[in-house]
């Protein structure tokens, strides 16, 4: 009797050792979700992973290990550093063991953040399993296919207004209902306009969103002109800061604002709002600084659609002779004296 369990428990450990050999990897599926891919330097963003067992067997142990670059800092407590974390020179490695039952699935989380201003990939995740009886161990690797966008980060500004005088002034009395008599003409719909701009009669005529484009010459307003002078890396990154920091005032302030460069940051029409803050934080983000025509360009182009009460806004890494006469011909033709932000100035 004896003899016969032990025979039958050696086929039984024989069979399910044959079906677990040849379940592997193929059965396990894995899946990256971030909650923001657009961050500032040093804000918390959180990775959560998913491994999942499809098969109806279960599997008795999974190795996950999830990678990171030096350019990410890990925001976790020590406990959780004490247990799944190991750090080289290179690379952070973030593990987890466990048991998957089947059709069940282990969810798990890292929390960093992202050191420098740029475009960041996320690096490679292993996955790890074996048979029943731990003979032959499998290992499959792959890319975590997720990046993540960093914006310069904000930096403190001056006082705009002791530099340039107001930001314009409220001429007009706004009410909750736009005045019929302003609306000048319509347009397509880009996503950055208040849903209570969307002409719903126009939108049926045509078939897509249509919105009012009103008379706000007698409203405040400002443009902001970057000079991409990429001569001097680190007067460029505080530009871009610079950059940053005005938008976020402007939007504190519900000022409708553009933007023009004379570089890879491109232009950008008036808006207000989130959807027009991020698209800019996002040139900003992505930014080679690369400059593609002289600034004194960018003022003659500015020039050529220049508008009434608006406040200009030059932000320059320095004010070399070409700039200042820039500056100065943009001056001649403006309503008020523009506002010069320069950071070669801001860092002595």
């Amino acid at each position: 009797m004896i003899s016969f369990v032990i025979l039958f428990t050696i086929i039984l450990l024989a069979l399910v050792e044959i079906i677990s050999r040849r379940e592997d990897l193929r059965h396990l599926q894995v899946r990256f979700d971030l909650d923001s891919d657009l961050v500032s330097p040093g804000e918390t963003v959180t990775l959560r992973y998913t491994v999942s067992n499809t098969s109806i067997f279960p599997l008795l142990y999974a190795g996950f290990t999830v990678c990171l670059d030096w350019e990410y800092e890990l925001q976790e407590d020590e406990e959780f550093r004490r247990k799944h974390v190991t750090e080289d020179f290179f690379v952070k490695r973030i593990s987890h063991n466990f048991y998957l039952g089947p059709r069940r699935q282990y969810t798990g989380k890292v929390r960093f953040s992202v050191k420098n201003r740029g475009y960041h990939e996320l690096g490679k995740y292993y996955l790890e399993s074996g048979d029943f009886l731990g003979l032959k161990p499998v290992l499959r690797t792959g890319m975590m296919d997720l990046h993540i966008i960093c914006t310069a980060a904000s930096c403190e500004i001056p006082d705009i207004r002791a530099l340039g005088g107001e930001l314009g002034n409220v001429s007009v009395q706004r009410f909750i209902q736009d005045d019929p008599t302003m609306v000048l003409g319509y347009r397509e719909y880009t996503g950055r306009e208040p849903m209570k701009q969307i002409s719903w009669k126009q939108t049926a005529k045509t078939g897509q969103l249509i919105v009012r484009q009103n008379d706000f010459t007698t409203d405040r307003t400002a443009e902001v002109l970057i000079n991409i002078d990429p001569t001097s890396r680190s007067l460029m990154e505080r530009c871009l800061s610079l950059t940053t920091s005005v938008c976020q005032l402007l939007e504190r302030e519900k000022i409708p604002y553009a933007m023009e460069s004379n570089g890879d940051l491109f232009s950008l029409k008036d808006g207000l709002g989130t959807s027009h803050l991020f698209f800019i934080q996002k040139r900003i983000g992505l930014s080679r600084l690369t400059g593609y025509i002289g600034f004194p360009s960018l003022i003659a182009q500015c020039l050529l659609h220049r508008k009434a009460n608006c406040t200009y806004i030059v932000i320059t890494p320095r004010l070399d002779d070409d700039c200042r006469a820039a500056v100065g011909r943009l001056a001649r033709h403006i309503d008020r004296a523009p506002i010069i932000l320069c950071a070669e100035e801001e860092f002595s």
